[in-house]
């Protein structure tokens, strides 16, 4: 089991020795040792007790909630002792720890922490959906390129795909998209209904515009952790409680809750750096190609009239897909917006939590400061995800989603 409660740890073991003479610098360090041991079986004693509680609270049954938080516990008590020190820290040292290192240890922390807990059945249903849309998006190129090589293909010939055989290649694609699609729309009713389980309002039309866009993969992720972190701090609520004049062990689970605050705020960061910095740039380059792409199939059709009718089909392919670039980037910009205002406002939820967490230790009246932050809780649990908007066609949508499974291809190697 990873120690935790490192700080008093460590300021043992530091503690100088208060005298020159031998026998005085063995008895302080005999001292040092004495309070470290007492600090490091409190330490464990205290992590036994907050997994027994998790696991009465929680459930050990299986359930996938409990497994993930006895992974994440570690990550989070380690993250809330760093944080215990980052005041305490150097703005820069050229040896040890200062506040920019510390920080890097507490995000990679969080990041774990995030990925532990984002655990839903919604998850499989969304990969499963993913795999039906990427078979759908290799029917329809099967279907344009058989199309294509209808064209100049015989009507009859022994050795050759006929007109006819690209007819009924076509067509038994058509088919099979047509019962995928149904499979789709049947997933798609379950996946909303885990959503608006976990309290986000969302109708089955928005269902089908998040899962056709890449920062949907984000939003649905935020909504799971989100949920889950509402379970869990409404269990830490209730091990407080439980605490009684336990003061230490109940000021802890305060910070665990602090703590998982700080998992929701890192989550909204990451959003905004992947939209920032990764889906924006990219929907950006998809966007010139295709301008450039439409300026050089005009001039194009210029030069072979002959070829006028396929390269103006090329243009109608070129303009939809700048078109639907256009839509997609005032969609994640508008994501952006909405979850940067949504983590401003969590970021002074955590600094209050944490301002309780640290009058704690001076006043020792932990119960009434616990009970007093139920509304951060409340405010937590009423928080919204970023609002929704239907597709304007079919067209726009199976666009879109052509440019989403471009986008996913590319964030793979990330």
């Amino acid at each position: 089991m990873r120690p935790i409660l490192l700080t008093p740890l460590l300021f043992a073991l530091a503690l100088p020795a208060p005298s020159l003479a031998q026998e005085a610098e063995t008895d302080a360090w005999e001292r040092a040792q004495s309070t470290a041991a007492a600090w490091w079986q409190r330490s464990r004693e205290f992590a036994d007790q907050a997994a027994a509680d998790a696991r009465r609270l929680l459930g050990d049954d299986g359930d996938d909630l409990g497994r993930a938080w006895e992974r994440a516990r570690p990550e989070l008590e380690e993250a809330l002792t760093l944080t215990e020190r980052q005041a305490t820290l150097p703005e820069r040292a050229w040896f040890g720890p200062d506040r920019d290192s510390n920080q890097a240890e507490i995000d990679a922390l969080l990041e774990r922490a995030v990925a532990l807990l984002s655990v839903s059945p919604a998850l499989a249903q969304r990969a499963h959906i993913r795999e039906l849309n990427s078979r759908i998006v290799e029917l329809r190129a099967q279907i344009a390129e058989s199309r294509q090589q209808q064209l100049t293909a015989p009507e009859q010939s022994t050795l050759l795909k006929t007109r006819a055989d690209h007819a009924a290649a076509i067509a038994r694609d058509q088919r099979e998209i047509a019962a995928i699609e149904t499979e789709i729309t049947a997933i798609e009713r379950g996946f909303a209904a885990e959503l608006r389980a976990m309290g986000l309002h969302i109708d089955d039309e928005q269902v089908r515009f998040l899962l056709s866009t890449v920062v949907g993969d984000n939003v649905v992720e935020l909504g799971i952790l989100f949920d889950n972190v509402r379970t869990l701090t409404e269990q830490l609520e209730a091990l407080v409680a439980e605490s009684g004049e336990d003061l230490e062990s109940a000021r802890r689970y305060y910070g665990l809750y602090v703590v998982l605050l700080q998992t929701l705020e890192h989550l909204h960061r990451r959003i905004e750096r992947q939209i920032e910095d990764d889906y924006l740039p990219r929907i950006d380059a998809i966007a010139e190609r295709a301008r450039t792409l439409g300026a050089e199939t005009r001039t194009l059709k210029a030069q072979n009239p002959e070829r006028a009718a396929l390269l103006e089909a090329n243009l109608e392919a070129q303009r939809v897909t700048g078109e639907a670039a256009a839509v997609y980037r005032g969609y994640l910009e508008d994501q952006a917006r909405q979850i940067r205002a949504a983590r401003a406002q969590l970021a002074g939820d955590i600094a209050t939590a944490w301002n309780t967490y640290q009058t704690v230790s001076l006043s020792g009246e932990l119960v009434g400061l616990v009970r007093a932050s139920q509304r951060l809780l409340e405010a937590l649990m009423e928080r919204q995800l970023p609002a929704l908007r239907p597709f304007e066609n079919l067209e726009m949508e199976r666009e879109m989603l052509r440019l989403t499974e471009r986008l996913r291809d590319t964030d793979q190697g990330r």
